[in-house]
């Protein structure tokens, strides 16, 4: 509930400037997780608060992609600024490099030595960079590691 409250606060002050971009946008993101809130029938937790922003980001990314391919550059620039707001709410974003020291660590200490076990590797992966790195890009690193098959 600490988010909700704090986007709601972010909302009031942007109101009280009258930025009604920023006002606009933190609307989109307080109604996405109450949205969430009430279908569910439950508070959020912090870790499903991250998991619904995160996926606010993936569409904002999606959306910025498709308009520019469509050349309506001003709706692009919208949700690029939706985007920066959202990841404002979200953990740091961690590097490559601190996905791939992860990655050593895991193999490691479950004993990775094929690509059938990828999946187990996923599986404890993904726990601990949720919200902060993508899943799809770290699959991308999991692919780049050699195992002795």
């Amino acid at each position: 509930m600490a988010l909700i409250q704090e986007i709601s606060d972010q909302i009031k002050q942007a109101m009280k400037s009258g930025d009604a971009q920023r006002r606009d946008a933190l609307r989109l993101i307080l109604n996405a997780l109450k949205t969430e809130e009430k279908e569910k029938r439950i508070e959020l937790t912090p870790e499903a608060e991250i998991e619904i922003l995160t996926r606010e980001a993936k569409k904002r990314r999606e959306a910025i992609e498709s308009y520019e391919q469509a050349g309506a550059k001003d709706r692009a620039e919208k949700e690029a600024y939706e985007l920066g707001l959202i990841q404002g709410f979200l953990p740091a974003a961690m590097s490559a490099d601190d996905v791939r020291a992860i990655l050593r660590d895991l193999v490691q200490e479950l004993a990775i030595t094929s690509k059938k076990d990828v999946g187990k590797l996923m599986k404890a992966l993904m726990p601990k960079i949720k919200g902060r790195f993508p899943g799809n890009e770290a699959k991308k690193l999991v692919d780049e590691l050699s195992f002795n098959d």
